[in-house]
This record gives structure tokens, sequence and C-alpha cells, in this order.
């Protein structure tokens, strides 16, 4: 079992990864100074395929213990499904004393997290993730929250889990669509880690859109490494933890743009293209490394409907981006791998050409 380490000045805590390390949770729960009386969420999808493996490590468990069946898909980030989850807690006599584990891809993480957060002003939390998105990404750093009024992620806290626990047993099972968006954040690593992550990257790349195990166990370790490193100096996205948005300005405007009917990860790849293109037009990223960077994520197939982006109704989403100070749109762009730009402004027109750039690209690789 391999250990990264989040080390937070309070709150640190370990993401484990092995395949099959989930049939020891309760026995890692039961031999540690977490809580005892267990909520177990996980969502409808999950649960058809995996509801007995979840339940299995827990048989005869000796404390309080409920499981809560969450409806699947990204409408679930509500105000509607939070006040299930509170007063699901509240008709089982849930108290202070609760560990709530949250098994699934990124919603369920951040409904769930959001939960534990405000839940009598917070009850410990386990993350397990079943996607390779989440396992890369959304599980580990402590953001949780849910949309409102069709923006991403709008409402939310900072709040560190006591355990990721990825089991990479649950990725088994994953359609390469989810292969595709968990992908997406992974190619985002490779542009923010100076080593030579991006040429590995490139050179799998077809081995993990077939699920290969040795590839996808190691683009987990590398991009949990980056994300806990960079999470461990800033916990709160006060300065070094914004790299991590890049192409997420332009993913997330994409996302609300098309209702959410792409997943996660295909909006964040279609908007590192974007943030790519853009770095380019404003003078800090040559034409020749741009060419060489674009060759990843251009190489994976998108879905046509980025076709149909409305680019004004883009700008005013992301003009209400979490992320913009005194209302211009702060964009996290780069000059190189390894080099990153934060707090990034620039003119309507150069946005606008970079998202008509991205959009033409895909008509001419990708669809």
């Amino acid at each position: 079992m391999k250990k990264i380490k989040v080390k937070l000045a309070k709150n640190s805590y370990s993401i484990l990864v092995a395949k099959l390390s989930y049939q020891e949770i309760a026995d890692r729960i039961s031999k540690t100074e977490f809580n005892k009386n267990l909520l177990i969420v996980a969502d409808e999808n999950v649960n058809s395929e995996w509801g007995e493996y979840i339940r299995k490590p827990f048989e005869g468990y000796k404390n309080k213990i409920e499981f809560y069946d969450l409806k699947a898909g990204e409408n679930s980030k509500s105000y509607i499904e939070l006040n299930n989850i509170y007063s699901f807690l509240i008709d089982k006599n849930f108290g202070r004393d609760t560990l709530i584990i949250a098994i699934g891809g990124g919603v369920t993480g951040d409904l769930v997290g959001y939960a534990a957060s405000t839940f009598m002003r917070g009850i410990q939390l386990i993350h397990v993730p079943t996607t390779l998105l989440s396992a890369v990404d959304s599980s580990i750093g402590g953001k949780t929250g849910i949309n409102f009024n069709n923006r991403k992620n709008m409402i939310g806290s900072f709040f560190q889990p006591k355990l990721v626990l990825i089991d990479t047993n649950f990725l088994s099972t994953l359609p390469q669509s989810e292969m595709i968006s968990g992908i997406g954040e992974i190619v985002k690593y490779t542009y923010l880690s100076p080593d030579d992550f991006f040429d590995f990257a490139k050179s799998n790349l077809d081995k993990a859109l077939l699920n290969d195990e040795e590839v996808i166990h190691e683009f987990i370790l590398r991009s949990a490494a980056i994300k806990a490193a960079v999470v461990s100096q800033d916990g709160k996205e006060s300065n070094l933890r914004k790299i991590l948005n890049l192409g997420h300005t332009f993913g997330h405007a994409i996302e609300s743009d098309l209702n959410f009917e792409i997943k996660h990860g295909q909006a964040v790849l279609s908007g590192l293209i974007s943030a790519l293109y853009l770095s380019n037009k404003i003078g800090i990223l040559k034409k020749n490394r741009m060419r060489k960077l674009l060759s990843l994520p251009l190489s994976i197939k998108l879905p046509s409907k980025l076709s149909a982006l409305d680019e004004m109704n883009m700008i005013n989403i992301m003009q209400m981006d979490k992320k913009n100070r005194d209302g211009k749109i702060n964009f996290v762009l780069l000059s190189e791998i390894g080099n990153i730009l934060i707090d990034v402004q620039t003119g309507e027109k150069d946005v606008l050409d970079s998202i008509s750039s991205m959009k033409e690209s895909f008509k001419k690789d990708s669809l």
C-alpha cells in the first residue's frame, strides 16, 4: 500500500492507495481515533455495482451504522439533496460523534463533504473515491460544495477529511467516458509538474484509456502527490493552490453553458485547451510549445456538444467565477510546463478567440 501525506498546520491526513484496500476500512476505523458511529453514503450507481463489496467489511460491526443511497448525477449537488442528508442524520439520531464515509465520485464527495462540514458544525469524514477523477483530484484537499443557480460549486467550504482511501478495484468497472473524465484532471497535473509526467502520460495514454492497472496506479500516485504537495503549502487557496485551477475557469463555464451535460473532466480538457490558446494569444507561451502541449489533450476524443458552446454566455458565467476580484476575470495560464501564472487578466476578445480556437481544434482533430 502506498501512502501520501497531506501535511497541514492542523488536520493533516493520509492518502492510501492500493487495490482492495477498502476491505480493511472497518478494521482501520476500529484501531484509530475515528468516531465509531457511521453513516456510509454511496450513489445509486456505485451501490448497484459495488453494494455487496461496500457492506462486506462491516458485517458484524458492533457500533451504529447506517447506509444512505444517493441519487447519481450532478443534480444531486443541490440544497435539496443536502437537506435530505441532514434530515437522515437527524432522523437516525446521529450526533457530533459521527463519521461519515463518502463513497463515489466528485458529486458524492463534494456534497457529502459539505454536509459533514456543516452538520452540528462539523463531523468526521472519510473519502473513498470510486472514479479516476475523484481519486486524483476532488477527494484530496478539502474542497466541498454544491451548485447554485446553475453555477458550479458556488456554495461550499474547506473541510479536510480524516483519510482518503483509494481502492483502485473500484475503477475496474468504469466506462471509458469516466476514464477520459479522470484523465482530464491528470493532463492538468502533467502541466504543473516539471518532471517527465507529460511525456509519461502521452506515451501511456492508450493504455490508460483501456484501464491498464499499472498505468492507472502510476497516474494516481503522481497526480495525488502533486496535489498533496500543493495543498500542504496552501490549504485554502490563498496563493499557490490557485495553480490547481488551470483550465477550470473555462471548464466550469463550459459545464454551466452546456447545463452539465458533459462530464467535469471533459470540460477541464476543453478548458485546458482554451487556456493554452489564451496563453499563446497574450504572448506568454510560444506557438511551438503550445502545439507540443496541445498534442496530449487533442489526442482525446471529446463530445461534439462542445461545438454548440455560446462564447458570450461563457464570458457571463466566467464573470461569476469565485477567483475573480474587482469584477475582473482571473485566469490561471502557463508559459511552460511547471511555470504557472495565476490571477492573469486579459481582454474579452482574446478570451473569445481562445474559445473559438478550442472549438475549431475539435473539428480538425477530435470529432
